[in-house]
């Protein structure tokens, strides 16, 4: 075996690992937040206050990072970003207490999330078909996200048990330093359009539209996995396991979809494939929600749609910049996009409280249509390369 094929072994064994492990550290929030809010007698607000860590932990990342991996060595740089993930888990293990843990969800999770985006942006500088990978290793992350709320889900009882969830993920993230030691990462050579950081990427004509369509995406995949159970069994008459096995069909369809799609992604081209599935997705998912209860397997269905929509619009916003300028680019755009996520999650609560569940769940297919709007646009008004049709 040549040195640059036991290289791009090595490199493919650490996405798969870590890709899976980062899924898997996501997902942890969610399993063990009724174990917190019973171990530390927390209210709803200060539940809240976990989750609200998480997303100010991507934004900070994601903006600062993104800035960074265009910077520096990024084998150095995902190094660094490995340790304070670790080091949070790490604090995990020592710590017992509420507020340590709000700080660390900030670093734990933010860590993770810029982790794994490194990975998708490593993809083009890797692999001679980056669509696929990318889909590939996504649909990793999401077979950990499954996983850890299976096998987790079981054993989420006790702040021992989180400890040892933890554990296990600090182990493999070990292995992952080790594999990156003997890892030889390409650094993209910036041209003249990369100078000018964050200025140059908000002066790009597609920014609004790319920021626009992953803000959007965040609030109708989010807010679907956040709130479909509590509209399912308060509003459409559903007992709680019924509404919970709808959204995991539809969080399956994304995982399946990702896995069975790769290959057509990288067959007909970024913008081609967006197209098909953005369209797909907005027709079923918008038509599952306004059909309430008629709907459910239309909504579920639309998961499938959906499959490849975040990691191609991640692949997507490195197309229309500078291969020097891609991380930052990417890093700003999802990172101010989670603001979408924390607006929602402010506002929703009070929306429901003011129409009723009926009207406040309205806002999710609205997004759905601005998601499609917002790509169409994207395609109309900003010109695009060949190599991303």
């Amino acid at each position: 075996m040549t040195e640059s094929r036991l290289q791009k072994c090595i490199v493919t064994v650490y996405c798969v690992l870590m890709m899976f492990v980062l899924g898997a550290s996501d997902a942890l929030r969610g399993v063990f937040l009724p174990v917190f809010r019973d171990s530390f007698s927390l209210s709803q607000s200060q539940s809240s206050a976990i989750i609200m860590c998480s997303y100010i932990g991507n934004l900070l990342f994601l903006c600062i990072g993104g800035r960074l991996v265009d910077r520096i060595s990024r084998k150095k740089f995902m190094y660094g970003v490995m340790l304070l993930w670790m080091g949070a888990l790490t604090a995990y293990l020592l710590t017992a207490n509420y507020y340590a843990l709000l700080v660390f969800m900030l670093f734990s999770l933010g860590a993770s999330t810029m982790l794994s985006t490194t990975v998708n942006l490593l993809t083009p500088l890797v692999y001679a078909a980056p669509a696929f990978f990318v889909n590939f290793f996504n649909f990793l992350q999401g077979a950990g996200i499954s996983t850890a709320q299976n096998v987790g889900g079981r054993f989420a009882s006790s702040l021992s048990a989180w400890k040892g969830a933890n554990l296990i993920l600090l182990a493999c993230g070990c292995v992952g330093l080790v594999l990156l030691w003997f890892v030889k990462l390409p650094q993209p050579k910036p041209d003249a359009g990369s100078a000018g950081g964050y200025s140059a990427v908000i002066r790009n004509p597609a920014c609004k539209y790319l920021f626009l369509l992953c803000g959007f995406y965040s609030i109708t995949e989010h807010g679907l996995q956040n709130w479909l159970v509590t509209y399912g069994s308060d509003y459409l008459g559903y007992t709680v396991p019924q509404a919970a096995r709808y959204l995991s069909f539809f969080f399956g369809g994304i995982m399946a979809g990702r896995l069975l799609f790769a290959p057509l992604v990288q067959k007909c081209g970024i913008m081609r494939s967006m197209r098909v599935f953005v369209a797909a997705a907005g027709v079923l998912y918008v038509s599952g929600m306004l059909l309430e209860r008629r709907g459910m397997l239309l909504l579920c269905g639309s998961g499938l749609a959906f499959s490849i929509l975040w990691p191609t619009i991640v692949l997507l916003i490195g197309r229309y910049y500078d291969p020097g300028l891609a991380g930052t680019a990417t890093g700003f755009i999802t990172g101010f996009a989670t603001l979408f996520d924390v607006a929602f999650n402010a506002c929703f609560g009070k929306l429901i409280d003011w129409l009723g569940f009926g009207t406040a769940i309205q806002i999710l297919p609205v997004s759905m249509l601005l998601l499609c709007l917002s790509f169409f646009l994207l395609r109309i008004r900003v010109p695009r390369s060949k190599e991303i049709l």
